[in-house]
């Protein structure tokens, strides 16, 4: 695929999952797992911490699939993409996952009002810091960085009013999110000493970074002023 294809791709695709779907998804999701919360005593009985599992459980994955979503927009962006998985197919995922990330953290954030322990209150969820109970800074870490990646997730919609610069000034925001989310997971989270978490946090951190990189050295070859997209 030339620069060309894959830039009028990228200015002309609709976003992969309708609006109105995206809201849905969204708003659902956090219906669902407060649902889920006051269903727990029942299904386990009282005494049973299963909301701290799934925190855990959910946690990972959402950063997993935001690490995704940054992945496939730094190959759409650099020109990788045009070797795998392709400059449309990228761009539909890195929308997919940035929504499905999203929807995750939701769930990751929300369950937490089942839990027995840290006993978590709703402002706590939603305000930033206000976690007193537990690690209050780098939960706030990963409360900020959720609701930086709001208007990056939902900006696929407004790329067209947007322009060039906007767009990009948006996205960039996604670079501080997912360095937040990865303090939080690693300061925070109760697995953070296992092998097996801390080597997925070398591997996609270093992924990011080189990824990175190599897009800066892209652009010094091909300014995104000549390019037109980001």
């Amino acid at each position: 695929m030339s620069n060309n294809i894959q830039r009028n791709a990228s200015n002309t695709l609709e976003p992969t999952v309708p609006l109105p779907i995206a809201l849905l998804i969204f708003f659902s999701t956090g219906i669902i797992t407060i649902a889920i919360v006051l269903m727990l005593p029942l299904l386990f009985g009282p005494g049973v911490n299963v909301a701290w599992d799934l925190t855990r459980t959910s946690g990972i994955v959402a950063y997993l699939v935001m690490w995704l979503s940054i992945v496939f927009g730094l190959l759409i962006t650099n020109r990788l993409a045009q070797l795998w998985p392709g400059g449309p197919v990228a761009l539909d995922l890195h929308q997919f996952t940035s929504l499905l990330g999203l929807a995750f953290s939701l769930f990751h954030a929300f369950i937490l009002l089942g839990d027995h322990y840290v006993k978590y209150t709703l402002a706590q969820i939603l305000i930033p810091f206000a976690s007193s109970n537990y690690q209050p800074i780098w939960v706030g870490m990963g409360q900020l960085a959720f609701y930086l990646l709001i208007p990056v997730t939902f900006s696929f919609y407004m790329r067209r009013s947007l322009g060039a610069e906007a767009w990009r000034l948006v996205h960039a925001a996604s670079f501080f999110a997912f360095a937040m989310i990865t303090i939080h997971g690693l300061l925070a989270g109760s697995d953070s000493k296992n092998l097996m978490v801390l080597s997925m946090y070398a591997v996609t951190g270093a992924s990011v970074v080189f990824l990175t990189i190599y897009r800066m050295m892209t652009m010094v070859v091909s300014p995104p002023a000549q390019e037109n997209h980001s």
